[in-house]
């Protein structure tokens, strides 16, 4: 049996929830926040609702993992260079790749003084994974012993019921796999999202009563540097300083995160409403980019490539691999990177963009050749009785102009298609039924850690499959074969993913229509802010307002 199957078992009934670990959706917002640009204060920008800011509800999106981590940091976080920054913990290491020791940082405490402990990290694993609480993102767990398929756990559920997790001392402990992890995946897809809670004020409460709890909305215990003092998850989440932050009492008092259409984030930087719009956390709309990247009084930054907008094609109604390479080779990629995104980001196949130190530089992207496109089709002999069924998030305004230049390319092969919008969640409800032709979503992978998304995306047993209804025993084995890579062994590690990405070249369960280079801005009355798609707030304690 294929040794990624459980994962895929378990993700499959999750689907809607888990691409939150990785999409990032264009064209969210809401109305402005009722907090206003005012003395001592920083506003930040971002285009995206935050769902919710308990901790044990994590959805993994951006914006929530950052509202979350002001108040409740997580053991690590990464940087944009994509090495770990320790939080609350201070040292990770294993000797087997199945049992990771987690030591806490000895100065690491809560805002009212306690330490922070072993026993609130393990507290907060077993309610995270609760049925309880009924936190459907937590389906990985499923890889340690006492975890169910699903990773959950029951609510009564103590350490003695998981033997996975050992207690060695206060701030010491043990997380032991059922098969082995590489120590990078580990730190970005488990203790990432482990945001520890203080057990000594939420011990006593059930799953049920965590669940639904008002408290996170307004903690008078956290870990973190901001206290959260006003939410609307539609609109804002305005923050206060810890001034007992373990790490120091932040300099900047108050901070607030605004959720804001795309189209105002202009008009906030040139008012002055704005402060600061984080890469990855906001979509700001091409045509105003040129404008924000010359506008004096900002820095604005653009990171590497890094969100991937593939194309998925339904291989049960597009089998013949010659009608994929045909449409791979007939979309004038090049021009779509030019024409809507001002060149900034690159075109690549495969899943890997150059972000990742995984990605092979010597694969050469399929160029546009309409020419043997349509040597292809004729070949192929394509026949179809009514147009393909071309899905796209209505969230996604750049898309629809991408979609029509798409259909417009593949109609000049003899390929007839019908876009249709719809909202994200309609739209992967639609791609897990595999009712879909061509589908068009954005799609950004952890670049130090991006097998897990591979297995998800490409993967395929007798029990389990894909998006693209992709099945190749030889990606099985080139996937399984990428796990068994050595941490540290990069080259090991990019001639792996080379291959896959040479095999996605050659079968075509889709095409990377083009990687965007996300943009960050930030005036320059804050000072220390490290921009970067990865890691902006870890150091937010010493941010400055200029005199």
């Amino acid at each position: 049996m294929h040794k990624f199957i459980n994962f895929c078992q378990a993700a499959k009934r999750t689907l809607a929830v888990f691409l939150s670990l990785a999409i990032f959706i264009l064209g969210a917002g809401g109305a402005g926040s009722q907090v206003q640009a005012a003395e001592g204060i920083v506003n930040v920008g971002v285009t995206y609702t935050f769902n919710t800011l308990n901790p044990l509800l994590y959805d993994a999106t951006i914006v929530n993992h950052a509202a979350i981590s002001l108040q409740f940091q997580p053991l690590v976080e990464l940087r944009s260079d994509m090495t770990f920054e320790y939080l609350i913990s201070d040292e990770v290491s294993t000797e087997d790749n199945l049992t990771f020791k987690i030591h806490l940082n000895d100065e690491a405490a809560w805002s009212d003084g306690e330490p922070i402990t072993a026993d609130d990290v393990i507290f907060t694993i077993l309610k995270t994974t609760s049925k309880g609480v009924g936190n459907l993102n937590v389906y990985n767990y499923s890889n340690f012993e006492g975890f169910d398929e699903g990773g959950q756990v029951s609510d009564e559920a103590s350490l003695e019921d998981v033997p996975a997790l050992q207690k060695l001392d206060d701030k010491t402990l043990t997380l032991t796999a059922k098969k082995p992890i590489s120590l990078n995946s580990f730190l970005a897809s488990y203790l990432r999202y482990i945001y520890p809670l203080p057990s000594h004020i939420l011990g006593d409460q059930s799953s049920e009563a965590l669940r639904t709890s008002t408290w996170f909305n307004a903690p008078d215990v956290v870990s973190g540097p901001y206290k959260l003092v006003d939410l609307n998850l539609d609109h804002y989440a305005s923050y206060t300083a810890n001034e007992a932050y373990w790490r120091g009492a932040p300099q900047i008092k108050s901070l607030n995160l605004k959720v804001v259409q795309g189209s105002g984030i202009l008009a906030g930087l040139q008012s002055g409403e704005l402060d600061l719009v984080p890469a990855t956390m906001a979509a700001i709309p091409v045509e105003d980019q040129a404008v924000i990247s010359g506008m004096e009084g900002l820095t604005a930054s653009y990171d590497k490539p890094l969100t991937n907008n593939y194309l998925f094609i339904n291989l049960e109604s597009i089998p013949d691999v010659q009608v994929r390479q045909a449409i791979l080779q007939g979309i004038n990629r090049q021009l779509l990177l030019e024409g809507f995104l001002q060149g900034q980001g690159e075109i690549t196949d495969g899943f890997l963009n150059s972000y990742s130190p995984f990605f092979d530089d010597q694969l050469e992207p399929a160029s546009f050749d309409p020419e043997a496109a349509k040597a292809e089709m004729a070949e192929a002999e394509w026949t179809q009785e009514e147009p393909l069924l071309f899905l796209i998030n209505s969230g996604d305004p750049l898309m629809t102009n991408v979609a029509n230049v798409i259909v417009q390319q593949l109609k000049d092969l003899g390929l007839e298609v019908k876009v249709q919008a719809m909202d994200l969640g309609s739209l992967l409800g639609e791609v897990n039924q595999h009712q879909y032709d061509l589908m068009a979503v954005q799609y950004t992978m952890v670049p130090i850690d991006p097998l897990a998304d591979m297995v998800w995306l490409a993967a395929s047993s007798e029990e389990a499959d894909n998006w693209s209804n992709y099945r190749s025993e030889e990606m099985n084995t080139l996937l399984d074969q990428a796990s068994l890579v050595e941490d540290g062994d990069t080259e090991g590690m990019q001639d792996v993913m080379g291959q896959i990405d040479r095999l996605i070249q050659r079968d075509v369960p889709l095409v990377n229509l083009y990687v965007e280079s996300p943009l960050s801005v930030v005036s320059d009355r804050v000072n220390h802010v490290s921009l970067g798609s990865y890691g902006i707030f870890n150091d937010v304690h010493t941010w400055t307002l200029a005199d």
